[in-house]
């Protein structure tokens, strides 16, 4: 059967139907494969994004910080009285001549002042009359100046135990002084006696309320009234 189209235009179509089936597959080939694929497509779509740099970690440190120090707590406390020195006697001061004189001739340890105090013994007072002097038991007691001896004790009667009171005049008025804790049996003055300056009364001990070996000292104004017989020594017989 013959066709009612001219063989010249059955030729020419077939012939633009072959270009274009030839444009087709060279398209297809030229293109990637995500090109037409939908699936690839998404696949790129959903892709996780790209990690960002990751920076430095920084710590702020302010300039202003304050460091702020603790102190221990404390407290002020008044100096404790300083120590007499020791005390010096006819030796040192004016042996030649001198009316009043220190009970010992050299340097001397001082074990305690006058004034008040914490009591040392059971029945010792809280308020000390005298100096106590230690330069060893057995040392020799001299008279610091010339007088009578009022009241000589040649037995431990507590107390004071051995001692000696001794009159004198200084100045024109009557001033006594008085030696404890001496050893007994070394009593070398009665009552009524007149003693020179610098004349043995007898030796360190430590009879009557002691503690041990030294000479309570004391200077008593008008015979009775205690002071202190250091300051007194001091301004009579010279400092040592």
């Amino acid at each position: 059967m013959r066709s009612g189209i001219p063989a010249s235009l059955r030729q020419g179509a077939f012939g633009a139907a072959a270009m274009v089936l030839t444009a087709l597959l060279t398209v297809s080939v030229s293109l990637p494969a995500h090109a037409v694929n939908p699936d690839a497509l998404d696949a790129l779509s959903t892709a996780p994004p790209a990690a960002s740099p990751v920076g430095v970690q920084t710590l702020p440190v302010s300039s202003a910080s304050t460091v702020t120090i603790v102190r221990d707590g404390f407290t002020a406390r008044a100096a404790p009285p300083k120590p007499r020195p020791a005390s010096a006697a006819a030796g040192t001061f004016g042996t030649s001549g001198a009316a009043i004189r220190w009970p010992f001739p050299g340097r001397v340890p001082i074990a305690g002042g006058y004034g008040p105090r914490v009591a040392p013994c059971a029945g010792c007072s809280t308020f000390h009359k005298g100096l106590d002097m230690n330069p060893g038991a057995g040392t020799p007691i001299h008279a610091i100046a010339a007088g009578t001896v009022r009241l000589a004790t040649a037995y431990d009667n507590g107390g004071l135990g051995v001692h000696v009171i001794i009159d004198h005049r200084v100045g024109g008025r009557l001033v006594s002084s008085q030696y404890g804790h001496m050893q007994e049996g070394s009593l070398t003055v009665r009552q009524g006696q007149s003693v020179a300056v610098g004349q043995v009364l007898g030796k360190v001990g430590s009879t009557g309320q002691s503690t041990g070996p030294h000479l309570h000292f004391e200077i008593l104004l008008d015979g009775v009234t205690p002071t202190d017989p250091y300051s007194w020594l001091v301004q009579r017989a010279g400092q040592p």
